[in-house]
């Protein structure tokens, strides 16, 4: 029981902290934020800039670690499989498929330029995405058992790592108007997907019945699974002969944007990140699909609860589970997966009064395959002196209330700048792990102007 209340809070923590990097909102409200191309390819910097080392990372998750996790009258906090947590509350606190996803971008180093009467940037990143998905039947399995039918269909583990070249062109048209896009290359590196597209599991008074098939692809960009006589992977032998350091994939994604300032102090600004994504080359890719039948754990007497009755006991469930469902090696594929778009817009307006001073809206919308995200803030931005920046900003989302804010500090040439977008409804105390359904983005970087 130890165990399962360790995995339980394992994975209250990994639905309610995951760490595509969603659109830094903020960039519209810090002034001359050097890498504001980013949530918009048409904003562009006033002089040329380097920026090394940036750090942004998003993170969602449709159930928060009050799902998981329960204060007590006596100050301590237990788990939903705790005796003192009733069954109702528990199941009555998760979704019918708890999700968790996110994304974490590290900027090598961005440069941006001045020519040709345009402003043009470079950028290397490398990026990384991830998804995991549990069933609510999984808890209910732990929590009640007893003789039912538990689906564990879109139990679902995925991750991807890429790198990102990217090139941004912006000019200016007309006196108001201004157009940019960018074109951005990706190299995949690795790729993982398992997901049960069904498992159903039959609990009765004598047995266990499983009816399982599941999906499984694997870049190899590390190594090539061997395979037995019968064409069935051996999942602890790779072999990484000649492997190490081949792309897994390729693809291209381009940004398009405008700002338009139809008056002094007001500009409105609109954009569409991501649109496109990468093909994979999957050299481990595996299928299975069977019916196991286990019998022995229900059958099995006090006196066989011993070591070695308890090795033959696991040697026949072994025989019984994984030979019906052991992965089978299929064809090497290729399959196209699409980033998440975003479609970001925004209006400022400088006071006419206190220039230094702004007030505006956003609005944005991001297409993550399950937990697509939208949300629309007031924000307010001031310059209280010319080497500070502050602006925030609150809203409604796809969570309920949100609120976000960043600052940006200038020492000669340095800009350094932080920010986060986060959700109300408390945390776990000393642990920062929101109690409710969340998303959150947190940016860190620093650039030089040149």
């Amino acid at each position: 029981m130890n165990r399962t209340r360790t995995l339980i809070s394992l994975l209250a923590l990994t639905m309610s902290l995951s760490l595509s990097a969603q659109s830094f909102q903020e960039s519209l409200f810090l002034n001359n934020y050097r890498l504001g191309f980013r949530y918009n390819p048409a904003m562009a910097s006033d002089c040329n800039f380097l920026s090394v080392g940036e750090f942004s990372s998003y993170s969602a998750n449709n159930v928060g670690a009050s799902a998981f996790l329960f204060p007590q009258e006596d100050g301590s906090l237990v788990t939903g499989l705790h005796s003192a947590v009733s069954a109702d509350t528990f199941m009555g606190a998760l979704k019918d498929v708890n999700r968790a996803q996110g994304h974490v971008n590290f900027s090598l180093f961005s440069f941006g330029f001045q020519a040709g009467g345009a402003f043009h940037t470079i950028e290397v990143s490398a990026r990384g995405m991830y998804g995991l998905s549990v069933p609510k039947d999984f808890f209910r399995l732990l929590k009640q058992g007893g003789e039912d039918l538990f689906s564990l269909t879109d139990t679902r583990l995925q991750g991807r790592l890429f790198t990102e070249l990217a090139y941004g062109y912006s000019r200016k048209i007309g006196d108001h108007l201004r157009l940019g896009a960018r074109g951005k290359l990706l190299l995949g590196l690795y790729a993982a997907d398992y997901r049960y597209t069904r498992y159903n599991l039959t609990v009765s008074s004598d047995s266990y019945l499983m009816e399982i098939e599941t999906q499984l692809d694997l870049t190899n960009h590390s190594g090539k699974m061997s395979q037995n006589e019968d064409g069935y992977l051996n999942l602890l032998d790779w072999k990484a002969k000649d492997k190490w350091g081949l792309p897994s994939g390729g693809g291209l994604v381009v940004d398009l944007g405008l700002v338009w300032e139809p008056v002094d102090g007001l500009q409105l600004a609109a954009s569409v990140v991501d649109l496109g994504g990468l093909f994979w080359y999957y050299g481990n890719a595996a299928r299975s699909e069977g019916t196991a039948t286990i019998t022995g754990v229900k059958q099995m007497s006090y006196d066989e609860l011993n070591l070695p009755g308890l090795i033959d006991q696991a040697k026949v469930i072994g025989k019984e589970l994984i030979d019906p469902i052991a992965p089978k090696a299929v064809d090497r594929r290729v399959a196209f997966y699409m980033l998440p778009f975003q479609v970001n817009a925004g209006i400022r307006y400088s006071m006419p009064f206190y220039k230094p001073l702004s007030l505006g809206v956003t609005g944005n919308y991001a297409s993550y395959e399950s937990l697509p995200y939208w949300d629309a803030r007031f924000a307010l931005a001031v310059n209280p002196l010319n080497w500070l920046d502050i602006t925030g900003n609150i809203g409604w989302s796809s969570y309920g209330l949100t609120w976000g804010a960043a600052a940006q500090v200038r020492i000669y040439r340095f800009r350094l700048h932080a920010g986060m977008q986060n959700g109300f409804g408390g945390t776990v105390p000393y642990r920062s792990i929101p109690l409710k359904a969340n998303a959150k983005t947190l940016v860190v970087g620093l650039t030089f102007d040149l």
